[in-house]
């Protein structure tokens, strides 16, 4: 049986969200008056850091993936340009990180289009709220098993797809301000699309947004 990876996994979950969303909305208006507030922000800045691990980008959302003795710190900028009457935002995003540990310390440089909807509230207070961050990132260089990985395929992995599925928290009195975990992962798509095979770095990410 042919082996389903974690990345066709999430990108199908993305793909039926908005419907499973329509109806979640549906039956949560009669709930709270919150649910149905979609707050007036279309810029944010946010930071982020964490841990990178050995393992795959699926390995991200266990508890305990095999730890890298390396670490990354990021910056970056989101615009929105679109928001439907279902409060899904649609925009822009772009981010740096740098990335350091036992390795020789390296830059990491992404950019792409960003898909959030406005989310949940749960007890009148806490909003929850996916979004799914999707384009290219380049680096300085690879570090760790990803840089095992690149030196397997024998072709560089410079220069990869960005994928970085997040879940974001704020609590409804200060909608301007949320923490979020993601999941920070670069991609070669199976060497579909002529970028190295390669699943790259991989890091499960805490940050905090301030969205104006």
């Amino acid at each position: 049986m042919r082996k389903i990876s974690g990345s066709a996994i999430l990108i199908a979950a993305f793909a039926v969200l908005p419907s499973l969303v329509s109806v979640a909305t549906a039956q949560s208006q009669n709930y709270s008056e919150y649910n149905t507030v979609v707050p007036d922000f279309d810029e944010s800045v946010f930071i982020f850091g964490g841990r990178y691990h050995k393992g795959y980008f699926g390995h991200s959302f266990t508890p305990n993936p095999i730890p890298e003795n390396n670490y990354g710190i990021a910056v970056g900028y989101q615009r929105f340009f679109k928001t439907d009457p279902t409060g899904w935002n649609w925009g822009l995003e772009t981010g740096v990180a740098g990335r350091f540990g036992e390795d020789p310390a390296t830059a990491e440089l992404w950019a792409g289009g960003v898909g959030r909807y406005n989310g949940w509230v749960l007890g009148d207070s806490i909003r929850v709220s996916p979004s799914l961050t999707l384009g290219l990132s380049v680096v300085t260089d690879t570090f760790g098993i990803a840089k095992e990985r690149e030196e397997a395929q024998d072709k560089s992995a410079k220069l990869l797809f960005y994928v970085g599925p997040e879940i974001s928290f704020s609590h409804v009195d200060n909608p301007e301000y949320e923490v979020f975990w993601r999941a920070q992962h670069r991609s070669g798509a199976w060497g579909t699309t002529g970028l190295a095979a390669v699943d790259g770095a991989n890091a499960a990410m805490v940050g905090f947004r301030y969205k104006f």
